[in-house]
């Protein structure tokens, strides 16, 4: 029980100082309907988007997979919904 605590704790402090985000969008550009307006669609990625924008981070978003990851502190890979080959 405590591994876990201090595992969560430092999971915090890097979601806090994180200052570089990459989203790989490598869904196939799959949408979903938006939770706000059923009437239109978004991309898989959004919540993750809107959720990290509404606490002030910027994230990069592409759905190539960038040469080098090393200048992100964190990365978000969104997959689909649908397991395939």
């Amino acid at each position: 029980m405590r591994i876990k605590i201090i595992l969560l704790f430092m999971f915090v402090i890097t979601m806090l100082s994180a200052q570089n985000i990459f989203i790989w969008d490598r869904d196939d550009g799959a949408e979903i309907s938006d939770p706000e307006d059923p009437w239109t669609y978004v991309g898989l990625e959004s919540g993750i988007k809107e959720a990290l924008t509404a606490n002030d981070f910027f994230p990069v978003i592409d759905t190539l997979l960038a040469d080098d990851l090393s200048g992100y502190d964190i990365i978000f890979a969104t997959a689909g919904i649908w397991c395939g080959d």
